[in-house]
């Protein structure tokens, strides 16, 4: 069994960055374990999720077998149901209150009897986790306990379970070893050999290869959505350099038969400790003095803190691909300009009473949106969805009226009261149209630096601005945020419930699912902005030094500027 990569390209969401995949063409066999090696936004990731059939290729086919994944939009569900996928936190899609709920969700697809479904579920615990005695058994994987009361390092393990459980033909795992303590290591290298003995395939995306290395069969080198190489660990061992082409530091052991060789000691390529010692036992070098100092000259410096902040810099992060790109029009836009226009629009709708003026400030929110990327305003027309539901129900509701005369009741509808409804939020509508361009053009430092000079003159007569602009800059950070969750976690019961579904489509039967982790997700990251407006008031201290300055005004937003006072201008003088 074969999945094929021909000339696969996945795009970015944003516009004018590079390409997340590149042109890309290979091959993976069954009963082979790949592994992809990259730093940080190389492109693992979303290769894994392309192959999990997430994630629509751009441009470039992927088949298996000759058989194509996506047709008419879809994934047909026979390739999803062979495709086993393991997040890189398995633990943040646990939602059910018992372990053997979470375990009949990921078996449902699968249309098993009880008894093998039942089975399935003790082969996959007891392979994770093999039971001293039968009484340790109970305690930690009783299947009526919540997945909850585990620690953390049984919830990621009965994360990965659940992606064994299902029995896939492939293994696809991000960064499986992450988080894990040494003897869980252990377990998930034994179940990836059972896996390979069984004549399936495995693809592993990890950083970690000192465990990897010596049980892979195969090592796909990426950078910047690129394949630059594929060899075997052998061979990957005897050209050390194109690790640090990809820009990934070379492991302990590479280091040492690296220092070995420099110092005149040429040994056998070894992907294990064990390999290694008992090449340097054997060797006639061992026992030499001169050995050490050789070793000790040439051995590979370790990196300065300066060097290695150097290298920081080099690695793009995920937070990266958030930044707009050079030719959009909004990223060098002040952000001072954005709350000055968000505000005089805000402000012009507000103060619309009639139909005609609303649906005019409407034109330039609809002109702002236009220019984003595809790719996120069909994020923006989803989210807008059950907004839209919303107003209507709220619309009916209010124009429907009751009347009890006569000892009967009577149903009704006003226009006039619905219209009123309506008009009030038509309003709100346009307004959230606004306030989901505002967060989703501005980087949030920027947005904070913006809003503190809008409200600067409340500094002078000691008013907490700083404390107010942070807050309504969280409302805002918050409105992308929850859109990124949610499209994240979609792709989690996605790889879960195997559903033949177009990509950022759930099922009503997987809100459950979805929701519960979502929200947990969220709680923790209102903690984490929590913690972060604290260490922004340590910031702030005087006594620490002043942060620098986001803000560039420049010839262009003055003219923008005084276009939006113009436009302005005209909404009001047509509001009544």
């Amino acid at each position: 069994m074969t999945i094929e990569l021909d000339h696969l390209t996945v795009e970015a969401p944003e516009s004018g960055t590079r390409a997340l995949l590149q042109d890309m063409s290979i091959q993976f066999n069954s009963g082979e374990i790949t592994l992809l090696l990259g730093c940080t936004g190389s492109g693992k990731t979303t290769l894994l999720q392309t192959i999990a059939g997430l994630k629509p290729p751009s441009a470039g086919h992927i088949a298996l077998n000759g058989e194509p994944f996506w047709q008419n939009g879809k994934v047909p569900r026979p390739i999803l149901l062979q495709m086993g996928f393991v997040f890189q936190f398995p633990e943040q899609q646990l939602f059910a209150r018992s372990i053997q709920r979470e375990f009949s969700y990921s078996l449902r697809p699968y249309r098993l009897s009880d008894e093998q479904k039942k089975r399935q579920m003790i082969e996959s615990l007891v392979q994770w986790d093999p039971p001293t005695d039968s009484i340790e058994m109970k305690q930690r994987f009783n299947p009526d306990r919540s997945p909850f009361a585990l620690s953390g390092g049984e919830r990621r393990r009965l994360g990965l379970a659940l992606g064994t459980a299902t029995k896939p033909e492939w293994l696809l795992l991000d960064e499986p070893s992450a988080g894990l303590e040494a003897q869980s290591v252990l377990l998930l290298l034994d179940v990836l050999k059972r896996h390979r003995e069984a004549g399936k395939g495995a693809i592993v995306a990890t950083h970690d290869l000192d465990t990897f290395l010596p049980v892979a069969d195969r090592v796909l080198l990426l950078r910047e959505g690129q394949l630059i190489a594929d060899l075997t660990p052998r061979e990957l061992h005897m050209q050390p350099e194109l690790l640090e082409e990809a820009e990934i530091g070379l492991p302990p052991s590479m280091r040492l038969a690296q220092q070995l060789r420099a110092a005149g000691m040429d040994l056998p390529t070894a992907l294990t400790p064990e390999e290694m010692a008992a090449s340097i036992a054997q060797s006639p070098f061992v026992a030499s003095d001169k050995l050490y100092q050789q070793v000790k000259q040439t051995s590979v410096p370790e990196k300065s803190e300066g060097s290695q902040q150097d290298s920081a810099k080099k690695e793009p992060s995920n937070d990266a691909q958030e930044v707009l790109p050079p030719k959009d029009l909004y990223r060098n836009m002040d952000p001072r300009l954005k709350w000055l226009l968000y505000i005089l629009l805000v402000t012009a709708a507000m103060l619309q009473h009639r139909w005609i003026g609303l649906s005019l400030t409407l034109i330039p929110v609809i002109l702002a949106l236009s220019v984003l990327p595809r790719q996120t305003l069909a994020g923006c027309v989803k989210l807008m969805k059950p907004l839209l539901m919303f107003f209507i129900i709220s619309t009916t509701l209010s124009g429907t009226t009751l009347d009890a005369e006569g000892g009967s009741l009577r149903f009704g509808f006003s226009l006039l009261q619905a219209e009123a409804t309506l008009l009030n939020v038509y309003r709100l509508f346009i307004v959230t149209l606004a306030s989901l361009w505002f967060s989703l053009t501005t980087p949030y430092g920027r947005m904070v630096e913006g809003l503190n000079w809008v409200l600067g003159i409340g500094k002078k007569i000691r008013l907490p601005v700083t404390s107010f602009a942070l807050a309504v800059s969280l409302i805002f950070r918050f409105i992308p945020m929850i859109w990124s969750e949610w499209q994240r976690f979609s792709l989690i019961v996605r790889s879960r419930g195997k559903a033949a579904l177009k990509p950022n489509t759930v099922r009503v039967r997987d809100i459950g699912p979805m929701v519960i982790p979502l929200l947990m997700s969220l709680l923790q990251r209102a903690e984490d902005m929590t913690i972060a407006m604290e260490m922004r008031k340590v910031r702030e201290n005087p006594m620490l030094g002043v942060r620098s300055t986001l803000l560039v005004w420049s010839k262009r937003d003055t003219i923008i500027c005084g276009i939006g006072f113009i436009v302005f201008v005209l909404f009001i003088s047509i509001r009544k």
